[in-house]
């Protein structure tokens, strides 16, 4: 390596360090709300604050027990998960996707806060712990290193890394992105599911029948990336499960 690329790597770490010390000067954690930035007196029990407790949108009302959709009715299972096989056991998402919750998800992974992550964790912890849901590790969905370069880090990635410093388990990056799938906002639920052909593949690794693996991402709409995923495994190890911050709602069609 000559002197101008040590130079420009000492200089890009130096550069991150300094980032890193500005993000906990201006968000420093345990001491603010995670959604409003407001401090709080009791972070460890209640990381949020009275005013955004009363807007938050906790999924915790009659949801799908396969992909924990929000259900207006009083079905345990979706339509859509009547009418397609997934490819894991059961979703875990504490939040629905809206208010609060969706501009905290989004200042996480847009504006570098990377403090969410432990606090987001704790909330999908709790959700399997209370389920007894035995995992015995855990991997995210990846981003293209195109991706992770503009964005600086893996927000699905970091999140697992805190999940598995709460539940005491290892961590491992199975899965590889091969390209950027295009804007998926206005696609319809089949275009998003078509999508994802040949979007991810599984790394070389050695599976067990009977472990029970846990894929991490941030947001679950339709299904159709953690799906996808899933089936590149399901049928290597004993169950697939997979989890996300909060759980978008669907239109119904």
């Amino acid at each position: 390596m000559d002197k101008n690329n040590k130079s420009k790597n000492k200089f890009v770490a130096f550069m991150a360090k300094v980032r890193d010390m500005f993000c906990k000067v201006m968000f420093p954690e345990d001491i603010k709300c995670i959604f409003c930035g407001t401090d709080i007196a009791d972070f460890e029990n209640k990381p949020y604050c009275d005013d955004c407790e009363k807007e938050l949108s906790f999924n915790n009302g009659n949801k799908c027990l396969i992909c924990s959709e929000p259900i207006d009715n009083e079905a345990k299972v979706c339509d859509r998960c009547q009418k397609n096989k997934r490819n894991f056991k059961k979703a875990f998402c504490p939040f629905v996707y809206d208010g609060v919750v969706r501009n905290s998800i989004l200042a996480y992974k847009d504006s570098n806060r990377r403090y969410l992550a432990k606090s987001f964790a704790k909330f999908i912890a709790k959700e399997l712990t209370d389920a007894k849901v035995a995992i015995d590790v855990i991997t995210f969905v990846p981003l293209t290193d195109k991706k992770k370069k503009q964005r600086s880090f893996n927000q699905a990635e970091l999140l697992a890394k805190e999940l598995g410093k709460v539940l005491a388990v290892p961590v491992e990056d199975m899965f590889v992105k091969n390209k950027d799938s295009k804007t998926q906002k206005f696609s319809s639920y089949k275009e998003r599911q078509q999508n994802m052909i040949g979007t991810y593949s599984v790394k070389n690794r050695k599976f067990k029948k009977k472990e029970n693996v846990l894929i991490v991402d941030d947001i679950i709409t339709t299904c159709a990336t953690v799906d996808y995923c899933a089936g590149l495994i399901n049928k290597k190890v004993a169950n697939v499960y997979v989890c996300a911050i909060a759980r978008n709602k669907l239109k119904s069609k």
